[in-house]
């Protein structure tokens, strides 16, 4: 096994075989003498048009192209007389440096030598970078190409600030599955089985349920002259604590067996849950703080009100639900037009007849919704069984999914798509997103600066360069991302309605006697016939609702 010094051995020789050629011109007595070194093995040759460009650049008179040509061609590393200078003093390459006004950036443009003036040594260079009082974030690679291969009169950014890492905040690391969403599973046929979606989590007694990260301190920043630059300061994180939990220093425990909770507000409790039977006169109404599992049925004008969630295993009917977590309905419910669901959450259903159901979230629905008022805040999916909506009217703040939409006998049915009750919800949703990216921002920007501190230290390997400039990359598309969802956060402030991204989507009919809605104010009408077939239906730029096939005329 080769040990290190052949393992150093090879990178030396690897970095001698990649080395590329290079070329100097210089005043000897007045004479132009031309000096070419010969590249390593896999390098690039010194071209003879660069040469010749700087022959011109210089003012060197009575130069000899074929001497020069086969200067490049030998490549000996020995001085070859190719003209002279004779007019003017000589006056030797100097540079220009400027210093940004944020002191985060120098850039430096060099100037060629006249009459044969000497060429700037990187001591010198290095010497005025000092004179101007750049210490910190020198680019020595840049320095030292430009000293072995000058390139004229272009700025090169020889030296970059470092920025401040804001602190990171402290933060609350949660041990369940916070969202309390269901995964809706379907089976070979697109079917959904609503009674198997294990909305209710459970904990037992001192099982650890969070625990709070403390806050990590930022690292200060540096200008190009050694000012430091105070980072964003890091803030701790409070617990906001409901019943049935335990801290013990930084972390919380389960008193009780039951359902763990994280609520909007980060509230964290541990929900008691209840099981009954079923709901009728041998039990009343029914008030309880965490939640509700029924087996059997409730009875009519019965009502279930709880600070969580409801399981009901069989079919509702002529009752009332009331939950701040979720709904899930196993067997469906046939409100009689009397019923009444609400959810904080979302609800969950085998079917809806003849029902009233409200959503702070979304309604899932397997196979119809007849006869019935729903709304939801975000979306409506009527799927995995027949996914038939007929009657009624169905409100969604973002879209509606169903396999058919009204009935073949024109039956009368409303929908409203794009105006969600709130603003607030669509808001927050965006401004979660640009958080979200902006922490990817910063975990690119972090990077970045660690591997360009250790750049400064010592050289890094091809792969570190390579992954600086995936980094670069990075950090530029993530800015402009930002900049982008940032715009797009203050127009939706601004002009909210109607919402250009509300959509109806139809798997197989949609049938005549439907109304649509996109946004106030803005009403129309299906057609006399029906549309077979995938279709989607979306709101215009022109003021139409558009499909994928056809454009629908809007109602005079």
């Amino acid at each position: 096994m080769p040990g290190p010094d052949s393992y150093t051995d090879r990178i030396l020789q690897d970095l001698e075989a990649s080395e590329n050629g290079y070329f100097q011109i210089e005043n000897s007595g007045g004479k132009a003498v031309l000096k070419i070194t010969k590249p390593g093995a896999k390098g690039k040759k010194v071209d003879y048009k660069d040469v010749l460009a700087r022959v011109q650049l210089f003012g060197v008179e009575g130069y000899n192209q074929d001497q020069i040509k086969k200067a490049v061609a030998l490549a000996e590393n020995k001085p070859v007389e190719i003209g002279t200078w004779s007019k003017g003093d000589p006056i030797s390459s100097y540079a220009d440096i400027t210093i940004s006004e944020d002191h985060m950036e120098a850039k430096m443009i060099l100037h060629p030598p006249k009459h044969g003036g000497d060429l700037l040594t990187e001591y010198q260079l290095r010497e005025q970078i000092a004179s101007v009082g750049i210490s910190v974030g020198i680019i020595d690679v840049v320095i030292q190409n430009q000293i072995k291969n000058p390139n004229f009169f272009v700025p090169y950014t020889i030296a970059k600030g470092f920025p401040p890492v804001p602190g990171k905040d402290g933060q609350i690391k949660i041990y369940f599955r916070s969202d309390n969403k269901p995964q809706l599973e379907e089976d070979e046929h697109g079917r959904i089985d609503y009674k198997n979606i294990a909305v209710i989590q459970s904990v037992k007694p001192g099982d650890l349920i969070a625990e709070r990260i403390p806050p990590k301190k930022g690292e200060f920043g540096k200008t190009v002259n050694g000012t430091i630059i105070p980072y964003q300061e890091e803030k701790s994180v409070d617990w906001h604590l409901g019943p049935n939990v335990e801290l013990k220093e930084d972390k919380l425990y389960a008193k009780i067996a039951g359902r763990p909770v994280l609520s909007a507000a980060w509230e964290i409790k541990v929900d008691e849950v209840i099981q009954l039977e079923a709901v009728d006169y041998s039990t009343g109404n029914i008030d309880f703080p965490g939640t509700i599992i029924v087996e059997e049925k409730i009875g009519d004008g019965f009502s279930l009100t709880t600070n969580g969630s409801i399981i009901i295993r069989n079919s509702v009917g002529k009752a009332f639900l009331k939950a701040k977590g979720d709904i899930v309905l196993s067997g469906g419910f046939m409100g009689r037009g009397e019923g009444y669901i609400e959810s904080e959450g979302n609800i969950y259903a085998k079917f809806v007849e003849q029902g009233k159901l409200t959503a702070q979230g979304s309604i899932f629905v397997e196979e119809a919704v007849m006869h019935s008022e729903i709304s939801a805040k975000d979306f409506i999916r009527v799927m995995g069984g027949r996914g038939e909506v007929m009657g009624g009217t169905v409100i969604a703040g973002n879209s509606l999914t169903c396999a058919k939409l009204g009935a073949v006998v024109e039956t009368k049915t409303k929908v409203a798509i794009g105006t969600p009750p709130e603003l607030l919800d669509e808001l927050n949703r965006m401004k979660k997103e640009i958080a979200e990216k902006e922490i990817t921002l910063h975990k690119v920007q972090l990077a970045l600066t660690k591997l360009v501190e250790k750049s400064q230290k010592k050289e890094l390997t091809q792969e570190e360069k390579d992954t600086i400039t995936k980094l670069k990359d990075a950090n530029e598309k993530f800015t402009k991302v930002l900049e982008t969802e940032s715009k797009q956060f203050e127009t939706a402030l601004g002009s909210y309605e109607p919402n250009p991204d509300a959509f109806v989507d139809i798997e197989r009919e949609v049938f005549p006697g439907v109304d649509l809605s996109f946004g106030a104010g803005k009403n129309y009408r299906m057609g006399i016939n029906s549309l077979v077939g995938k279709t989607r239906f979306y709101l215009g730029t022109d003021g139409s609702i558009q499909t994928d096939r056809t454009v629908i005329r809007k109602e005079d």
